[in-house]
């Protein structure tokens, strides 16, 4: 071949080459244009769609305030702690696999270096430590240790769950720590929300928990008013930055990813994400944490197996306290959200039940009771078929009505019963009970298990009895406090609620009160009740609550639990101020062994709590208003009714005085044949003002205030010749009290007016 016919032939092969390059490049600066312009439109339509989309967004959780204005319970930020412990190959800067120097030997590296793990680990502890005080630092060092030094270390180890989300980073933040700890688990992250409760485990059974740790599934009054809390979960317009990597686009009220494709919320509405809204119990967090801790010292004093107690605002029916405590298997009392004890447990309760019995009897338009009637009380049987119906500690006698609830007396109710409705009336009875009582469901709002109230029929006569003192029929604390609170509120039962409202827009929309009985009495009914029921703290079983500061109405109330055990359940329940109630206030206890007056102190510390803080309330001394009921009760007898009052007397005489002026008298004791009156007086007389008195041994006795006969009989018992002068009382006497006796010791009295 010839150089030229060469040269033509690379000639040629540049020319095609250029075509191609020229074509190639034409071609290129086409497509360019024909995306840019022709089609620029459909691909930027198409990358928009793939770098947007809707994600899902959870609404947040409304939260629930105390009614003094507390956060309760909130929506916060916990994380579940993984560990990764695996031990992987070291890579280099440019993230390819490390070999030892000469070999094909792949370097491995634990995920915390060893340096980085002995520094820290014990700073580590402590975080999870102060987040749970229950667990120690040396478990949880034992734990960690445990898994990073296993055989197989694994890659994703769960020390713990509920994790704050604060204490969570603070251990990310540890040198070398943060390659350890494990962010997504099965894809999905370790940071979720969880509803916080403020104030720990007071009043958990009344805010209520999640019963699901992945569904959101309620109790209390978190699940009632779950629709309202909840709100509405929607998706959210996002910009996709990365791989997996999602950020939404917000601008006031428009999503948006480019001006050109702006989305208005408002055009989505199936998409859109509503909050929820808050809501404001009626719990007082105040008086809920003098009740907290009252009542649990109350049961650990006692071994009590479980206990609550119930205030309630008189008018409204609004719970200002709700403590159910139950002692768990560590010993300690605490709250336990799928039991709540006011509302689940059913128990029979004993004599408080015995002025519902009594309010239905007034009730009853064939007969009428008046408060000074007399009834047996002590020791009675009723038929031959019936057991002994007994009274603790009240020696046979006959005591008016009044007295009889004051003293708790079975008999006297006994007595009442069989006399009035004995005869085919006993479904009466009942019916009469059952039109004033809420045995049904109270369905108040709170999600959890209640159970309709058991009764026995009264077909037999010791289930009849039984049933007039507060056994053979099983309710819950909640539905006797109703009760209790409808005398407080002069007949008007009113449903008791745990919300008070919602708060819409910045503002609290009060839910409206709930009548469950407009009257189950009159209010002349109710006032004669109430005055009984004063008569209970002023000179009953419940005197040990008695104070000079305000006046309470209530009564005590015991339940054994069964024929052979050696427990009962006490309770103690009732109002205050009693002259014009505002509060109502029950506290139970299960299985002690212990009468109901020892559940009347914890009801004392929250109505002192409740009087200090509630500014409004007339506390007029208690010694007061007794004179008041004491007054009344004189009018309807047409009797003057006091206790005779003597310095020293003998009992003899004494008993003899009572006998004539019809009244009640008891000895002090058989062993003392003197007896002295006891200051201050009962103002009801409930119970025999008289102590016993010793003649002091070899000693002059003290005359002051006796009479000259009563004087002559002491100072002659003891060995002494007396001569006096004047007339009425001993007011001076010579030797003094106390003074040494001597053979031939004269004592010289002097009376006075």
């Amino acid at each position: 071949m010839s150089n030229n016919d060469r040269i033509t032939t690379r000639m040629k092969i540049g020319v095609l080459f250029l075509i191609l390059t020229v074509g190639f490049g034409v071609a290129i600066l086409w497509s360019g244009i024909k995306v840019t312009w022709v089609d620029g439109d459909m691909w930027r339509e198409r990358a928009a769609n793939l770098s947007k989309d809707y994600m899902p967004m959870k609404a947040h959780r409304g939260n629930i305030y105390s009614s003094d204005g507390k956060i309760m319970a909130t929506t916060v930020p916990e994380c579940d702690l993984y560990f990764d412990f695996s031990i992987k190959p070291e890579l280099d800067n440019k993230g390819n696999i490390k070999y030892r120097e000469g070999t094909h030997d792949t370097i491995f590296v634990k995920t915390i270096a060893d340096s980085n793990y002995d520094k820290y680990i014990d700073t580590v502890c402590l975080i999870l430590h102060e987040a749970f005080p229950d667990s120690s630092v040396a478990s949880f060092r034992t734990l960690i240790d445990s898994k990073r030094n296993a055989k197989k270390p694994r890659g994703c180890v769960r020390i713990k769950r509920h994790v704050p989300y604060s204490d969570w980073d603070r251990i990310c933040r540890l040198p070398g720590w943060r390659r350890a700890v494990v962010k997504y688990v099965d894809g999905k992250s370790v940071i979720h929300n969880r509803r916080f409760h403020t104030y720990g485990n007071m009043a958990e059974s009344t805010i209520g928990i999640s019963t699901s740790y992945l569904e959101e599934n309620y109790t209390g009054l978190e699940g009632y008013y779950d629709s309202i809390l909840r709100g509405r979960d929607g998706k959210v317009l996002c910009r996709r930055l990365t791989r997996g990597s999602w950020i939404p686009v917000r601008q006031g009220t428009t999503i948006a990813v480019s001006e050109s494709d702006s989305l208005l919320t408002d055009s989505i509405p199936e998409y859109r994400v509503v909050d929820g809204q808050s809501i404001v119990a009626t719990i007082d967090t105040r008086l809920q944490d003098i009740a907290h801790y009252s009542l649990e010292k109350a049961l650990s004093r006692y071994g009590s197996t479980a206990g609550c107690a119930i205030l309630m605002e008189v008018e409204t029916g609004n719970v200002l306290v709700n403590s159910s405590l139950i002692l768990d298997t560590t010993g300690r009392y605490v709250e336990q959200p799928y039991r709540n004890v006011s509302l689940t447990d059913l128990y029979e309760p004993g004599s408080i039940f015995k002025p519902v019995l009594l309010t239905a009897m007034y009730n009853d338009p064939s007969f009428s009771l008046d408060t000074s009637m007399l009834l047996p009380v002590g020791r009675k049987q009723f038929s031959k078929n019936s057991k002994m119906v007994e009274d603790h500690g009240i020696p046979n006698g006959m005591y008016p009505l009044w007295k009889a609830v004051a003293v708790s007396s079975n008999v006297a109710f006994c007595e009442l019963a069989w006399r009035f409705y004995n005869n085919s009336r006993r479904d009466t009875l009942f019916a009469q009970v059952a039109r004033i009582f809420p045995f049904q469901k109270l369905d108040v709002d709170l999600v959890g298990t209640e159970y309709k109230s058991r009764t026995h029929k009264l077909t037999y006569d010791n289930d009849f009895l039984r049933f007039c003192y507060g056994y053979t029929s099983a309710v819950s604390p909640l539905r006797m406090a109703t009760f209790y609170n409808a005398l407080a509120n002069k007949g008007k039962m009113v449903k008791p609620r745990f919300c008070k409202g919602v708060i819409v827009d910045g503002e609290l929309e009060e839910l409206p009160v709930k009548v469950i009985n407009e009257r189950i009495c009159s209010e002349e009914t109710a006032a004669t009740l109430r005055d009984m029921l004063v008569g209970v703290v002023e000179g009953g079983t419940g005197d040990n609550i008695k104070n000079d500061t305000y006046s309470i109405a209530g009564k005590t109330g015991t339940a054994v639990t069964s024929p052979n055990a050696p427990t009962s359940n006490a309770t103690f329940v009732g109002f205050f101020p009693a002259d014009k109630p505002k509060y109502t206030c029950l506290v139970m206890m299960r299985d002690i062994k212990s009468f109901g007056r020892n559940a009347a102190p914890v009801f004392l510390d929250i109505a002192d709590c409740v009087v200090s803080l509630d500014k409004s309330l007339d506390c007029r001394p208690t010694m007061n208003k007794m004179a008041e009921i004491r007054q009344k009760q004189q009018s309807k007898r047409g009797m003057v009714y006091h206790l005779p009052t003597v310095s020293k007397a003998p009992q003899a005489e004494l008993r003899l005085v009572h006998k004539r002026l019809g009244l009640d008298y008891s000895n002090v004791t058989m062993q003392s044949k003197w007896c002295t009156f006891r200051e201050p007086v009962d103002s009801l007389g409930l119970r025999a003002a008289y102590i016993p008195y010793e003649t002091p041994r070899r000693q002059v006795p003290n005359c002051y205030g006796m009479t000259i006969k009563d004087a002559l009989l002491l100072c002659r018992s003891v060995g002494l010749d007396v001569s006096f002068e004047g007339y009425g009382k001993v007011v001076s006497q010579e030797p003094k009290r106390g003074t040494p006796l001597k053979k031939g010791m004269k004592v010289h009295i002097k009376l006075e007016p």
